[in-house]
């Protein structure tokens, strides 16, 4: 489809195709977002999923659908935009590539990590927006969000083709400890022990005594990333497996305490029609009841901490102030003096109580 390329954070007066965003823009907009306004036969669990449906539609009913529309746009850059930018501009390159594309998508937004080109690809995306890391760094220095997302995805279009099929190696340096990250976590989780609470949507793992991650670069804590804990086989088909949770509960057992990091993916926040998300637990209030049981001041550096619960990606632990959202890895756990047993407690009255029967 012929329509300019544009990143907007205000939807705008005139009509457009809006991707992946939803921010009430005019026009036909293709979003798993909540809140989107995507045509009820053309909906997925993935944005780029949405887009590939469109363009694999007849032109004619493409143009009804977009009639009016002046330029296609996103209000943020990741991977599953990016996905679905690229399927609608360049179906003739993006379909024949649908599941390497789906894969990439799911890898960035739910953290999917066990097709390893597809979180390599995932990782390329990110770097090549990154001010410092970018092959384009001296392009993207100086320009605002919207001018640095645009630059970005134009330099991933023009190698988007022969990524998906693989061919990456002139970008390995951006991706090498990622993936050997990656390799080291799910090794380390295959060391603990794992209980599926399917009705909780919870997986807990649980370390040996005294384990540390062995990642390169760990400051010891068992601290395995996001991309391990929400790992799992893609069934042909479907954009995510469903044997993987939504909510994920690491503890690092020491002495007589722990570390613990309590991580909800955004399977309970996108709008899924393969997958019925239950109520999140109030994570400010867990993290208030974890505090009092703990005999912690709410000032404390080292403290329960939790992220807003109705962010895409929360999450709660025990330890210092993160760096960023959605960090791979917590990378601030500090060992609590709360038992195992007292805290698995704890977070399981929560999610009881945070159970809604789907609608």
């Amino acid at each position: 489809m012929e329509l300019p390329l544009a990143y907007r954070t205000e939807p705008g007066d005139a009509p457009v195709i809006s991707v992946d965003g939803a921010f009430d823009a005019p026009g036909l907009n293709l979003s798993h977002w909540p809140g989107n306004r995507t045509p009820r036969f053309l909906r997925r669990d993935l944005s780029c999923e949405i887009a590939l449906a469109f363009s694999s539609l007849e032109q004619a009913e493409q143009r009804r659908l977009a009639q009016g529309s002046t330029a296609l746009v996103n209000n943020h850059y990741d991977t599953d935009g990016n996905a679905a930018l690229f399927a609608v501009l360049r179906p003739t390159l993006a379909l024949p590539r649908a599941r390497a594309l789906i894969a990439a998508a799911a890898a960035g937004d739910f953290f999917q990590g066990a097709d390893e080109g597809a979180f390599v690809l995932d990782t390329l995306v990110g770097s090549f927006a990154d001010r410092e890391r970018s092959p384009i760094a001296a392009q993207l220095r100086g320009l605002d969000d919207e001018a640095r997302s645009l630059r970005s995805t134009e330099y991933l279009f023009e190698r988007f083709a022969d990524l998906l099929d693989g061919r990456n190696s002139e970008f390995a340096p951006l991706y090498a400890e990622p993936l050997a990250s990656l390799r080291a976590d799910r090794a380390d989780l295959s060391r603990a022990a794992k209980d599926d609470l399917a009705h909780l949507d919870l997986c807990v793992w649980t370390a040996a005594p005294e384990a540390r991650s062995a990642r390169p670069g760990s400051p010891g804590a068992f601290d395995p990333g996001r991309h391990a804990l929400f790992a799992g086989p893609t069934p042909a088909g479907s954009a995510i497996s469903p044997s993987v949770r939504d909510r994920a509960l690491v503890v690092g057992p020491r002495g007589a305490g722990a570390t613990y990091r309590l991580v909800i993916s955004t399977f309970s926040w996108f709008d899924l029609p393969t997958r019925a998300a239950l109520g999140r637990p109030n994570l400010e209030q867990l993290a208030l009841r974890l505090n009092e049981m703990e005999g912690t001041a709410l000032d404390a550096p080292v403290r329960w901490r939790a992220q807003p619960t109705g962010s895409p990606s929360p999450e709660l632990w025990f330890g210092g102030a993160q760096g960023a959202w959605f960090a791979e890895h917590c990378g601030a756990l500090e060992v609590s003096g709360l038992a195992p047993t007292k805290v698995r407690r704890v977070i399981l009255e929560m999610l009881r109580g945070a159970l809604e029967l789907p609608e």
